[in-house]
């Protein structure tokens, strides 16, 4: 039985379980397994044009410093880019580009990119930065469905599918905007992991007083985390929009400063700046596998060259 997660979600009033109650959000559970809450971000009301003010001093100090700190993150999305697509020419669309780092390693490939970003400033920040076609509507939106449909040859949605209301929904909208042929690719924060393991433990040894990791995986602020998946739900998610040639691989990778995390985990800023160092230290010892990378290809009418199973250690 594969249920259909977007179907859950609207249904959760009737048919979901709670599961866990955390700080900032309820997670519910479906009958086949899916996490997920009941807050959905409301988008129709949602204004497409870009507020150029919105990005300031602060705001580009934050997304220099903590949004993009990560340029390993970056590389290794590009690197993998590059394994399946040829990038010269090639089209490519970023879903929540962000300030737009990835999408400026796929142009210095010869690519031709666009971006879309629901934040004004990221949004604002990337175009003024790179001077990228930069959109502020949602995948799903008509526009992209009609006026763009089997246009790129890659479509990338980096830490965005945890975010969205209906996420069955956004992966049938970018397989969509995909060539015969394109490639499809996610990551995301993945519940087949010992952070979230950790946090199912700590959640049921002190009887939902001190959930540790779920605290900070789940959140019902606009655009917060509303569903983490296994592995293998992400899987049948991209075989479900007619995706083949399937991989998933977890990976160890902090989207953010750790200094971010701990900060949510530990009330003082004292214990956080005592913490960081050792955290360092064990997180660069144990490369906890914390996210998962799935890539897919679009159906098309003859076979194509496919890479050899992805490993990390090729696009590290």
């Amino acid at each position: 039985m594969h249920e259909n997660i977007d179907d859950c979600k609207r249904t959760v009033a009737t048919d979901g379980r709670v599961k866990y109650r955390l700080k900032n959000a309820t997670v519910y559970v479906s009958p086949t397994g899916y996490h997920f809450t009941d807050f959905l971000d409301d988008t129709d009301e949602l204004n497409t044009e870009i507020d150029i003010d919105a990005l300031d001093d602060e705001t580009t100090r934050y997304i220099e410093s903590s949004l993009q700190s990560n340029k390993e993150r970056f590389d290794r999305q590009a690197k993998l880019a590059d394994k399946y697509v040829d990038l010269n020419g090639a089209k490519a669309l970023d879903v929540g580009c962000g300030g737009g780092k990835f999408l400026s390693l796929l142009a210095r490939q010869g690519a031709d990119v666009t971006g879309i970003e629901l934040s004004d400033s990221r949004a604002q920040y990337c175009r003024q930065t790179h001077g990228f076609a930069v959109h502020k509507t949602p995948i799903e939106n008509q526009q992209w469905q009609k006026q763009h449909r089997a246009s790129f040859d890659l479509v990338t949605l980096w830490d965005v599918i945890e975010h969205v209301n209906f996420p069955q929904q956004t992966l049938t909208a970018a397989a969509n905007l995909l060539r015969p042929g394109g490639w499809l690719m996610i990551d995301t924060p993945c519940r087949d992991s010992f952070y979230y393991r950790a946090g199912r433990a700590t959640y049921a040894l002190t009887g939902g007083r001190y959930p540790t990791f779920l605290n900070i995986m789940y959140s019902n602020h606009p655009f917060g985390h509303k569903q983490i998946f296994s592995t293998g739900e992400l899987t049948r998610l991209f075989g479900q929009v007619e995706l083949e040639h399937i991989n998933a691989h977890k990976l160890h990778e902090h989207s953010f400063p750790l200094e971010f995390y701990l900060e949510k985990l530990i009330p003082s800023k004292l214990g956080v700046r005592v913490a960081t160092p050792v955290v360092q230290c064990l997180s660069f010892l144990l490369r906890v596998k914390n996210k998962v990378i799935v890539v897919g290809q679009k159906k098309a009418a003859s076979e194509k060259k496919v890479p050899s199973e992805y490993s990390p250690k090729r696009v590290a």
